[in-house]
């Protein structure tokens, strides 16, 4: 997948986030950083879902070009409190040299602004990360099915920086989780959020479930990665790995906008994880 980082110019720290800072304001209302880590990085997931929004746009051919070549524009998916569409804009960098990248990034805008309309023709298109609309949604007569040897195992590290080290102990957790994800989901399907999975070594390209894992008096920490499989008559879902909650949402955020629940989740991680799994 194409990055960012390697084609643009984003600006220095504080430069880049007054840009994000003007994108928020622009769009509808949305929580965009965590709750514990608001102060030290406002536009944490924000910059994130821009970030690999131009990713895969640009895997996808659709960041426009202007007839002179000198500009570039992406559709942020987002929309103004009026519903106008918001892109970005870039220029032609007029640095030259080696190691100097093409693009430079100019900012926000909205699809009715005159620097937008004067150099393209058309807004461009939205990124697009599913052939069929089924996989987005939660099936609630399909069973989930945990193999906790593989989850438990290969994911232990990750259980331990939840504060989990018993591998027993994680067992009856998970058991008791599950329960309660069966409760909530019958409720809320949206509490299970779409993730587009790509393996880079293999290109092996797919929609994947992300769910919060609910251990008895805790704050969700970590997030089940549900596959849907076969049996051959009928379908069901197999939880397959565990993310830190943060990265699960950052992920599933380029898709859909998670509703309150998964916003109530975020406020209250404790620690954010420097890493972005995207990245």
């Amino acid at each position: 997948m194409p990055n960012i980082k390697d084609e643009v110019f984003l600006g220095l720290r504080d430069h880049y986030n007054g840009k994000l800072s003007k994108l928020a304001d622009l769009a509808q209302p949305e929580t965009w950083s965590f709750g514990k880590d608001r102060e030290k990085d406002p536009y944490r997931i924000l910059r994130n879902y821009f970030q690999f929004t131009y990713n895969r746009l640009s895997e996808e051919g659709k960041i426009l070009s202007s007839k002179d070549g000198l500009f570039r524009s992406m559709n942020t998916g987002l929309l103004t409190k009026y519903n106008q569409e918001i892109v970005a804009i870039f220029t032609q960098s007029k640095i030259n040299g080696e190691g100097k990248l093409p693009w430079y990034f100019n900012g926000f805008f909205k699809d009715t602004d005159r620097y937008f309309t004067s150099n393209f023709e058309k807004i461009p298109e939205l990124a697009s990360y599913v052939k069929n609309p089924e996989d987005l949604i939660y099936n609630q007569k399909y069973e989930i099915r945990v193999q906790k040897e593989h989850v438990i195992d290969d994911n232990y590290d990750r259980f331990v920086a939840a504060g989990y080290s018993s591998k027993e102990l994680i067992s009856v957790l998970i058991d008791s989780s599950k329960s309660t994800l069966y409760k909530k989901l019958v409720r809320n399907f949206k509490l299970a959020l779409p993730f587009y999975y790509h393996n880079k070594e293999t290109d092996e390209k797919k929609i994947q479930l992300l769910v919060p894992l609910y251990f008895p008096g805790a704050n969700v920490k970590l997030a089940f990665v549900l596959n849907k499989l076969s049996t051959g008559q009928d379908f069901y879902y197999e939880a397959v790995t565990v993310l830190p909650v943060e990265w699960a949402y950052m992920n599933a955020r380029l898709i859909v906008r998670p509703d309150e629940e998964w916003a109530r989740i975020i406020e209250e991680v404790d620690s954010v994880v420097e890493e972005d799994i995207n990245g």
